[in-house]
């Protein structure tokens, strides 16, 4: 696949199929891969939590009890929405005092994040971003063991690319201004 194809195609996968299943050996090479993104003084300012197709649903309800506290009709829907992925993977960044570094953090992880998107999409496997509220409770911080050093930015679907998405062009209007 070329690379600008890879861009261009690549979309939220929003479809889950409680039958998929994600080669965790492809998974786990294009987290490799991705590292290869460009980071200020190498300091890889990331990392992932995999949560296998076997652990979604205790997961679910582990994080459940804290982010959907007192409303069961949320707590089921979540359980059967992440139960249909194929795994899921939580997004973690080093945060940094100075706001420089920070700053340079942030922009390392954006791209360690698309290289990783662009490359499951190349290996077949289908993602979408979520980043819920709940994200910031401390409860589910520490459930998936977020350190106080970190934000956890966000969750990665996995799922599979059967079913074609329909994609709009994207709009480009001010794209570039000049000084």
């Amino acid at each position: 696949m070329e690379l600008q194809e890879a861009i261009a195609n690549r979309r939220s996968r929003k479809k889950f199929k409680r039958d998929m299943h994600i080669d965790d050996d492809a998974l786990y090479q294009a987290i490799e891969r991705a590292t290869d993104a460009p980071n200020h003084k190498m300091r890889e300012p990331w990392r992932v939590v995999h949560i296998s197709k076997d652990r979604l649903g205790q997961m679910s309800k582990d994080i459940g009890q804290y982010a959907f506290k007192g409303d069961d009709d949320k707590k089921k829907d979540h359980y059967d929405n992440v139960t249909n992925l194929g795994g899921m993977l939580a997004l973690i960044v080093q945060k940094d005092p100075r706001q420089k570094q920070n700053l340079e953090n942030y922009m390392a992880f954006g791209a360690f994040a698309q290289n990783l998107m662009l490359l499951l999409h190349e290996a077949g496997i289908g993602t979408c971003w979520k980043s819920p509220q709940y994200i910031f409770m401390p409860e589910v911080r520490d459930t998936l063991g977020v350190k106080d050093s970190e934000d956890l930015v966000g969750f990665l679907y996995l799922t599979d690319m059967e079913d074609r998405v329909s994609h709009r062009k994207r709009r480009m209007k001010n794209l570039i201004t000049e000084y």
